[in-house]
C-alpha cells in the first residue's frame, strides 16, 4: 500500500527545490529515499533508527518536528516526520530532513541580510541628510560670498566719496590761503576776515586728515572683505566637492542595499 505514496515523495522533493532529503518508510525500514543537498546515510531497505523523527512520529501517531543530535547520523539535522495512518493503523510515514548546519546557516544568512538591508537603509537616509546639509552650506556660502561682493562695491563707493571730500578739503585749504592773503592786504579792515580764513584753512586741514584716516579704514575693510570672499569661495568649492562625494557614497550605499535585498531573496531559496 505504501507504493501508492511514492509519487508524493517526488512531489515533496520538487516543492523543496531539492534542498531536503525526503523519505518514505514503513514500520521497519525505508522504502524510498530522495537525497537533498546534504546526503543522509540512508537508502531503501535500511532499518529505521529508534532515535529518528520518523520512528518517533509512528510511536506518537502524530507529526513530529525536531532538531536531532549528531548521535543518530553523525551530524545534527532538522527533521519533520508525518505518519501514514490507514484504518486507524500506522503503516509508515514521510520524513523530510535537512542538515541543521545548513538550516541554521540559511536562517543566519536570512537574518544577516535583513539586518544588512536595514542598516544600509539607515545609512542611506543619514547620507541623504548629510548631502542636504552640505548643499545648504554650499548655498549659504555662495550667498555670503555674494554679500561680501556687495559690501566691497559699497566700499568702492565710499572711497569715491572720500576722494571727493579730500578734493573739497584741498580746494577749501587753497581758498582759505587766498582769503588770508587778501585779509592781510586789507590791513585792520581785514582782521576779522583773516580769523575766518584761518579757521577755514584749519577745517580744510582737519577734513583732509580725516579723509586720509577714513581711506585707511576703508582700505582695511576691503582687505578683510576680499580675504573673506576668497575663503568663502574656497569653502563653497570644498563644500561642493564634499556634496559630490556624498552623492557618490549614497549611490554606492544604494547599490549595496540592492545587493543586500538580492542576498535576502537568495537566502530564501537556500
Amino acid at each position: 500500500m505504501l507504493e501508492d505514496y511514492l509519487q508524493i515523495v517526488d512531489f515533496v522533493y520538487d516543492v523543496g527545490i531539492g534542498k531536503f532529503t525526503v523519505c518514505l518508510y514503513d514500520r521497519e525500514k525505508y522504502v524510498a529515499v530522495k537525497q537533498g543537498k546534504i546526503t543522509f546515510p540512508v537508502k531503501p531497505g535500511d532499518i529505521l533508527n529508534s532515535g529518528t523523527a520518523a520512528y518517533k512520529c509512528m510511536e506518537q501517531r502524530k507529526k513530529f518536528v525536531a532538531k536531532v543530535g549528531a548521535e543518530v547520523f553523525g551530524f545534527p539535522y532538522y527533521s519533520a516526520a508525518y505518519p501514514i495512518i490507514e484504518n486507524d493503523e500506522v503503516i509508515g510515514g514521510f520524513v523530510v530532513t535537512q542538515s541543521l548546519e545548513l538550516y541554521e546557516a540559511s536562517e543566519k544568512l536570512k537574518d544577516t541580510s535583513l539586518h544588512l538591508v536595514s542598516s544600509l537603509e539607515q545609512i542611506s537616509a543619514a547620507i541623504n541628510n548629510i548631502a542636504n546639509s552640505a548643499q545648504q552650506l554650499a548655498n549659504g556660502s555662495q550667498s555670503l560670498a555674494k554679500s561680501s561682493e556687495d559690501v566691497n562695491e559699497k566700499a568702492v563707493e565710499m572711497e569715491e566719496v572720500v576722494t571727493y571730500i579730500d578734493s573739497v578739503a584741498s580746494d577749501t585749504k587753497l581758498l582759505g590761503l587766498n582769503a588770508s592773503i587778501e585779509a592781510a592786504r586789507a590791513g585792520e579792515l581785514g582782521l576779522g576776515f583773516g580769523v575766518v580764513a584761518h579757521e577755514i584753512r584749519s577745517m580744510a586741514v582737519s577734513s583732509a586728515s580725516s579723509a586720509k584716516d577714513i581711506r585707511k579704514i576703508i582700505g582695511g575693510i576691503r582687505n578683510v572683505i576680499n580675504q573673506m570672499a576668497g575663503n568663502l569661495n574656497e569653502f563653497s568649492s570644498n563644500t561642493q566637492e564634499v556634496s559630490a562625494a556624498i552623492e557618490e557614497i549614497g549611490a554606492s550605499i544604494e547599490s549595496l542595499t540592492d545587493l543586500g535585498k538580492q542576498l535576502e531573496e537568495m537566502s530564501k531559496n537556500l
